[in-house]
């Protein structure tokens, strides 16, 4: 990195800058960019730091003449992009690069690399030979053979892919390079090699780069400044290193928290421990427990006014004989069957039953899986009822990058309730289905394809398969696509969302976390982590109709439609029909449509939480169980939990 004396020409001037988007919220519109201003040095990295919806991107492109600022200026080089002519602002351009985090999507999958890499000196007006020439000389430096000149790029790894697309970015000598995300599409070893090479680059050509990351491992790496954004302004900006070992505000400690050391050294780990089988028994006891040990999580925080349930444990409970699958357990050995790490059973708002194993206690978090789903319907519900969104327009509506993709004409609603018609196989076991995509592309599985960069680039290939809301068809991407939604409508992120609107209105008594993909986005459909006391506090929330410390969280309606279950004109699927007859999805939500009216969200490998209205029963469970999913471990956990709720109905 430059020392400071080296630090003086002003390459990139950035003065006063906001970005405002129309909003159907607010008249004023949605600020993305508030006032800011910063200097870029001529050799130095400035990296951008923040949360997915910070702002930082908006910023980047308003900075690289992407987007048109609504006020405020950018000088570059000595010159205003603004109001220039065709003629200067392409000269100008040529001394800007762009490297971006979707190295297979930023390439035309028609080119072949030489064209991908020869395009801008081709609108440069330059000879076949001096692109050619230019070319082979990139080709080298960036480390690529020339017997790869004719591939195109589903023919090249991820890493490869960002080589082609650093060439290109410096196909016309730039001096500033925006790198937007550069490495967070990568395995960990490739990560580091671009990482290196950008580095050797910078020094060999004198580039001054423009960082945009969430994850403050990269920018301490690269960057020798680094301005930390939130909420479309900095909160923090400074020597990277002074930074990172003593910041300052509450926000940049609790990004390093999150994100600084998530791949931590392999002696914390399990031995034999793999990111592509974390999810299956055994190593699940430990994985399920210590998210934050091998992925991103941002904090979904506690409530500074905590519920804390009464307890009165009932002894009859455990004396209870169920009959399940064909056998005969008490309630202690059916609870060891079916590998639970907890359960609390609320009845009537008391707490009566709470157990713990494999090293969990009261305070320890664990993976919730699809019991997230719930928890995202329940958000959904609050925001439909405030008109920030209307969940019977189209998802393309408010997210018009999946135009072309199976949700171009999908409802929200009709995502909500899984009635979506989609090319997706929900196949765990299966390597090549599109549920194991899902996980590549959200960061629980390795990825070496090249493609499914983060969830956004996986969720833009999905097709339709059909005519949306005839059918149910489970599908965990209709969840990510809404998670993706409300943050984008809101301008918030997913985890501030649910501590604004839930977790915290609520009362939950700890702080909960999600994980996030490798561009910062929440993964809605499986990512939370919490503790079993607030996990029974969210489905005390439900029993109660939305209603907790004295105002009406979730709208009661909304509950009551769920409680109701999908329109009968839904073709349901046979699976669901021989577990719960008559039963639907509905909001996110498992109905049972059995004698006591229970819903549940339940998630791969045991987790659970189930309401029963008839017994006024709440049960949260966690599990590590080998295999995701099982119907006799289904037909297993109905019982338990019937059961208990028989012991209830009786008091």
């Amino acid at each position: 990195m430059l020392g400071g004396g080296q630090m003086s020409e002003v390459v990139m001037q950035i003065s006063n800058v906001s970005k405002v988007f129309p909003s159907r919220e607010k008249k004023e519109g949605f600020t993305a960019v508030n006032s800011i201003s910063i200097d870029l040095i001529k050799g130095e990295v400035l990296g951008v730091v923040g949360e997915s919806g910070s702002g930082k991107s908006t910023l980047a492109r308003c900075a690289f003449g992407i987007t048109a600022p609504t006020s405020g200026s950018i000088t570059i080089l000595g010159q205003d992009l603004a109001g220039k002519s065709r003629r200067s602002t392409r000269e100008l351009r040529s001394n800007l690069g762009f490297v971006f985090q979707d190295p297979a999507g930023s390439i035309n999958p028609r080119m072949n690399v030489r064209n991908a890499i020869a395009e801008p000196l081709l609108l440069a007006g330059q000879s076949v030979q001096e692109i050619d020439k230019r070319v082979a000389f990139l080709m080298d430096r960036v480390g690529l053979a020339t017997s790869q000149l004719n591939r195109k790029s589903h023919e090249l790894s991820g890493g490869q892919c960002q080589r082609v697309a650093i060439a290109r970015a410096l196909a016309t000598n730039p001096q500033i390079v925006l790198l937007d995300e550069p490495t967070s599409s990568l395995d960990l070893s490739v990560q580091a090699q671009i990482l290196n090479l950008l580095e050797e680059l910078r020094r060999d050509f004198n580039l001054t780069y423009f960082l945009i990351s969430h994850n403050l491992d990269v920018v301490s790496h690269l960057s020798d400044r680094v301005a930390v954004m939130r909420d479309g302004v900095f909160v923090e900006t400074g020597i990277t290193t002074k930074v990172i070992n003593d910041p300052q505000h509450p926000f940049t400690r609790e990004l390093i928290r999150a994100y600084s050391g998530v791949h931590k050294s392999d002696g914390v780990l399990p031995a034999g421990f793999h990111l592509d089988d974390w999810q299956d028994g055994p190593l699940n006891r430990w994985a399920f427990q210590n998210i934050d040990s091998f992925l991103p999580v941002a904090r979904i925080e506690a409530s500074q006014s905590p519920i804390d349930l009464p307890v009165s444990i009932d002894p009859a409970i455990d004396t209870l004989e169920i009959e399940a699958s064909g056998n005969t357990y008490t309630l202690p050995e059916l609870v060891n069957d079916l590998d639970t790490d907890a359960i609390v059973v609320v009845r009537k708002g008391v707490v009566v039953y709470e157990k713990y194993f494999n090293s969990m206690v009261p305070e320890s978090l664990h993976l919730l899986q699809s019991v997230s789903k719930s928890i995202l319907g329940a958000l959904f519900a609050i925001m439909a009822d405030r008109g920030v969104i209307d969940i019977n327009k189209k998802i393309s509506h408010y997210l018009p990058e999946l135009l072309g993709s199976a949700y171009t004409d999908a409802t929200i609603a009709q995502a909500l309730d899984m009635s979506v018609a989609v090319n997706f196989s929900e196949d765990y076991l299966d390597p090549e289905s599109e549920m194991t995509r899902l996980d590549r592309a959200a960061g629980w599985r390795s990825n070496s394809t090249g493609r499914d960069l983060g969830l956004r680039s996986f969720l833009k290939t999905l097709t339709a398969s059909g005519e949306h809301g005839k059918a149910y068809q489970y599908c965990s991407a209709n969840t990510d696509v809404l998670a993706w939604l409300i943050s984008d409508v809101t301008g918030m992120s997913y985890q501030d969302l649910l501590t604004r609107e839930l977790w915290q209105p609520m009362g939950a008594g700890s702080d909960a976390s999600v994980i996030l993909d490798s561009q910062g986005l929440s993964v809605g459909n499986g990512g939370i982590s919490c503790t079993a006391r607030d996990l029974a506090l969210f489905g005390q929330l439900i029993l109660g109709e939305g209603r907790a410390q004295g105002r009406q969280i979730i709208p009661v309606q909304w509950i009551r439609e769920t409680f109701a279950g999908a329109s009968p004109d839904v073709i349901s699927a046979d699976y669901l029909q021989a577990l719960h007859p008559g039963g639907s999805y509905k909001n996110q939500w498992w109905i049972t449509a059995s004698q006591s009216q229970e819903i549940f969200g339940v998630g791969i490998y045991g987790q659970y939480v189930w309401v029963d209205p008839t017994s006024q029963t709440v049960i949260a469970k966690f599990s590590s169980l080998p295999v995701p999913v099982d119907p006799v471990h289904s037909r297993k956990h109905m019982a338990l939990f019937r059961a208990i709720c028989g012991v209830t109905i009786s008091k």
